[in-house]
């Protein structure tokens, strides 16, 4: 099991509370629709076409702008997300310098800088949801289950843990369509009332010490995918998107090492060329 966390504050934690709360999500007194008596108004897909339609939308996969804006912290902006939007439904991913610019991105692939800063990596993931972003549907939060897999191999090497954002992040930024930049609230009881959930989260919160080095190049995927409430089996996805972060040093840190081994190199020369003349 790995660590999960529980906020972004609130550290890291080795415990079961994600299958827990998973389960207790999925079970009858959970499922929003049914304990209501009403029938879900998404369309259960098969799964043969929900795979045929995965394929597609994966092709149409843009990098742009969320819906409606970014509304977790304060002025972040907008921008340089990785975006599928399939049924009525739009997913995001990013990579992000904390408390600066979006990362350089091409075509899904992120560019950080390994290192740290106040004691975390110099980057963030970002994950967007909205499950009505044309304003079509009237779907809610509540009636879907989100999860978004992190990788957990450092290397080029994939394998991906899987989270449920709702279980995980009870301090996911909610809003709706009307929601401004950095309007979101925090209300995770409430999950019927929105219809838009955000966050900004870091490796170094989300997974221990032992798999996540800040200051070691790395590569990192991340995939989010949105499920019909019902769908307990996680079995047809009805949007998903994915990115992938490389952490490497700047190019100026690895100059420098250049120049450091040089000079050591230098250095046992002249030491070497000293011994043989005194002899």
């Amino acid at each position: 099991m790995l660590y999960l966390q529980q906020g972004a504050h609130d550290g890291l934690r080795t415990t079961l509370f994600f299958l827990r709360a998973y389960e207790n999500r999925n079970s009858p007194s959970h499922h929003p629709l049914e304990s209501r008596g009403r029938t879900h108004p998404m369309t259960r897909l098969t799964s043969g076409l929900a795979t045929a339609l995965m394929i597609l939308s994966a092709s149409l996969a843009h990098a742009g702008n969320v819906t409606p804006d970014v509304i977790f912290g304060t002025g972040n902006p907008n921008g340089g997300w990785t975006i599928d939007q399939s049924n009525s439904i739009e997913v995001g991913l990013r990579g992000k310098t904390r408390f600066g610019a979006v990362l350089p991105n091409n075509a899904g692939v992120y560019q950080a800088v390994t290192g740290t800063a106040a004691g975390v990596a110099t980057w963030n993931y970002e994950f967007a949801v909205n499950v009505d972003y044309g304003g079509t549907t009237g779907a809610t939060l509540d009636e879907f289950i989100v999860i978004l897999e992190i990788d957990t191999d450092p290397t080029s090497g994939v394998s991906y843990f899987p989270l449920d954002i709702f279980a995980t992040w009870p301090d996911n930024a909610l809003g709706t369509n009307a929601t401004g930049n950095g309007g979101g609230v925090i209300d995770p009881t409430n999950l019927h009332l929105y219809n838009v959930a955000q966050n900004s989260q870091n490796l170094s919160w989300t997974l221990p010490a032992t798999i996540f080095n800040p200051n070691k190049a790395s590569i990192w995927d991340f995939q989010l995918t949105v499920y019909d409430a019902l769908d307990t089996g996680l079995i047809d996805p009805l949007a998903q998107t994915s990115i992938q972060v490389v952490a490497t040093p700047e190019p100026s840190s690895m100059v420098l090492l250049g120049i450091g081994v040089a000079g050591l190199a230098g250095y046992g020369l002249r030491r070497r060329k000293q011994r043989q003349s005194a002899a």
